[in-house]
């Protein structure tokens, strides 16, 4: 999967960055896989500094997103064992200098990447310890965004034990 965040992130393709993050949080809930769960909120958080026009037009962009691409090229040849926090620095750093907002790229891909798994069927409190994220942050998140109404209108119990028995087989192969 970290192959595949670079190739997005190198080309700038936020759609398919998120992409990957939800299949990530999605595994990460099914399997309780902190890995997962950590690179979800780097492809997330990368995915949404793709979309501000204020971090791609910052003096400093180029500059650290090769340092990123660096760093994701490292850990696919099992150089760096501490990839997430190198990038989730270099993300914050980013955001500190260039953000417009009060919350940083992070802490709201931790609510977001949680409340996916949320959706899938785990709880919310597991939900925050598995992304690292606040409680009274996915709690508002969760508020605001209605995510377990959205799950229940659009499928019942069965279509999402199905969906995750399919999830489960694909992770044992």
């Amino acid at each position: 999967m970290i192959a595949e965040i670079r190739k997005a992130f190198e080309v700038e393709d936020h759609s398919a960055l998120r992409s990957i993050a939800v299949e990530l949080a999605k595994k990460a809930a099914v399997e309780q896989d902190k890995a997962s769960a950590q690179l979800s909120v780097i492809a997330y958080s990368l995915s949404k500094m793709l979309t501000k026009t204020h971090f791609r037009r910052s003096p400093h962009w180029k500059e650290y997103k090769a340092a990123i691409v660096s760093m994701l090229l490292d850990a696919e040849k099992g150089k760096d064992g501490n990839l997430i926090e190198r990038v989730e620095q270099i993300i914050r750093k980013i955001d500190a200098e260039d953000g417009h907002f009060v919350k940083n790229v992070v802490d709201k891909a931790r609510s977001k990447m949680a409340a996916i798994a949320y959706s899938v069927g785990i709880s919310v409190s597991l939900a925050a310890k598995l992304f690292g994220s606040d409680m009274h942050d996915l709690y508002d998140y969760l508020g605001k965004m209605r995510v377990h109404d959205e799950e229940q209108t659009r499928t019942g119990i069965k279509e999402r034990v199905s969906a995750l028995r399919r999830l489960l087989n694909a992770g044992s192969r």
